[in-house]
C-alpha cells in the first residue's frame, strides 16, 4: 500500500514537471523544434571537389576547371606574394613546382591522394605557426600542436667554433657533390651526428620532420659556402601561416591538387 506522504511526493513532483513543460513551451504549446539542416547539394562543385579524388578532379573537365580557377585566384590573392606569380618561390621561400619537397611528400607515394593531403596540411595548419589557443602547445611542440615543424639551430649560439662550422660547411658541400675541402669533411665526421636528426646519417633528409635532402642541388637559402656557413651559425626558422580559418575547405583542397598538378607536369 502507498503511505500518504508518497502519495503526497509524487503529486508534488507531478505538478513541478507540469509547470517546468509549461515554462520550456510556452505555457503548453507544442515544443519548439528545430530545422534539419538541409544536405549539401551533391551537384555542387565545392562538394564534388570535397568528395573526389585527384584522379577523378583530372578526368572530369568541368570539375577540374573549378578547381584550377579557384585555385589560382586563391593563389594569387594569398600566396604569390611570397612564391611568385611562378610559383618558383626565392631564396628562403620554398619552389612550389620543382617537384623537392620539404614536408610530407617523399616522391615514392603509392597514389594521389596521400600527396594532396600532405599539401593540405600544409596549407591549413601553416609551417612554425605559433599562434594558437593554447598557449601550452608552444610549449610543448615550439609552435602549435598541428603545424609543420622543425629547427635548424644556429650552431654558434650552441658554442660551436668558427672551425666546426667551416667543417660542416664543407661537409654538405661534399654530400651535394661539389669540390669539398677533404681534411675539413673528415674533420667533421664529430659534430656531424647532430645533424642526422633532420638530414639524416647519409644526408637524404627526413621528410616527415621537413629535413631538407643535402645531397641534391635544391637549396631553399642557397648553397655557396657564404650561405651555408650563414645558415649553420645562424639557424633558420622560416614560417608559412596557416590558411585554415581564411580559406574554405574546397579553396584548401582545390590549392593542394593545383600545387600537386603542376608540380607533377599534370
Amino acid at each position: 500500500m502507498i503511505q500518504p506522504a508518497t502519495i503526497g511526493r509524487l503529486a508534488a513532483f507531478t505538478i513541478s514537471m507540469s509547470l517546468g513543460l509549461m515554462a520550456c513551451t510556452g505555457g503548453g504549446e507544442a515544443p519548439m523544434t528545430t530545422a534539419t539542416p538541409s544536405a549539401p547539394d551533391p551537384n555542387d562543385a565545392a562538394v564534388r571537389v570535397l568528395n573526389a579524388s585527384p584522379y577523378s578532379i583530372r578526368a572530369d573537365a568541368e570539375l577540374l576547371d573549378y578547381v584550377n580557377s579557384t585555385a589560382q585566384a586563391a593563389y594569387a590573392a594569398n600566396c604569390q606574394g611570397c612564391h611568385g606569380a611562378d610559383m618558383q618561390g626565392a631564396p628562403g621561400i620554398p619552389n612550389l613546382v620543382d617537384y623537392d619537397w620539404l614536408w610530407g611528400v617523399t616522391g615514392f607515394e603509392s597514389n594521389d591522394a596521400e600527396p594532396v593531403m600532405a599539401i593540405q596540411q600544409t596549407l591549413l595548419y601553416g609551417v612554425r605557426n605559433t599562434e594558437c589557443p593554447d598557449i601550452e602547445d608552444v610549449s610543448y611542440y615550439g609552435g602549435c600542436a598541428d603545424t609543420r615543424y622543425s629547427e635548424m639551430p644556429g650552431y654558434a649560439t650552441l658554442g660551436y667554433s668558427a672551425e666546426q662550422i667551416n667543417d660542416l660547411v664543407e661537409k654538405v658541400i661534399d654530400l651535394s657533390g661539389g669540390d669539398a675541402d677533404a681534411e675539413a669533411v673528415a674533420r667533421s665526421a664529430n659534430d656531424w651526428p647532430a645533424c642526422t636528426e633532420c638530414h639524416g646519417e647519409d644526408g637524404f633528409g627526413y621528410k616527415p620532420y621537413g629535413g631538407p635532402d643535402l645531397t641534391d642541388n635544391v637549396s631553399l637559402y642557397g648553397g655557396d659556402r657564404d650561405t651555408l656557413t650563414s645558415v649553420i651559425t645562424a639557424g633558420r626558422l622560416g614560417q608559412c601561416p596557416p590558411w585554415g580559418k581564411e580559406l574554405d575547405a574546397a579553396t584548401i583542397k582545390s590549392l593542394a591538387v593545383y600545387i600537386w598538378n603542376t608540380a607533377s607536369g599534370l
